[in-house]
């Protein structure tokens, strides 16, 4: 078996993405934030997004109810985080909302939770 080394110059054999692929997904999430946000506010919801984060802060700073995009189920989904409980670990202190494309579901669920009593979230 012979193994050469490319010359100088030549692309690596470890796979990078396509800089379109790397643009594409971050124009993907802050559209994703920027479309919830929007459908929040329509709801009369006071909405803060965070793109470092990938998250939005929904209603009263005091209570706020965070949605956050992260992976689930091969794809971008919306996923709604509470504050820190006692006995709660962060990693499950949220659930699966929607997909990121479906905003206003998930708009529609963070609005519900928002109207709910403070001890039933």
């Amino acid at each position: 078996m012979t193994v050469e080394t490319p010359p100088a110059g030549t692309p690596s054999l470890r796979w990078e993405p396509p800089v379109v692929e790397v643009v594409g997904r971050v124009d993907l999430v802050g559209l994703a934030l920027r479309g919830l946000a929007a459908e929040l506010r329509s709801h009369g919801v006071e909405a803060r997004e965070d793109g470092v984060s990938g998250t939005v802060d929904a209603g009263p700073r005091a209570r706020p109810q965070r949605a956050l995009l992260r992976p689930h189920r091969g794809d971008l989904w919306w996923w709604m985080r509470w504050p820190p409980q006692d006995g709660v670990h962060p990693a499950l202190a949220g659930v699966p909302l929607s997909p990121a494309t479906h905003t206003s579901d998930a708009a529609r669920r963070i609005v519900g939770a928002l109207s709910a009593p403070v001890g039933d979230s």
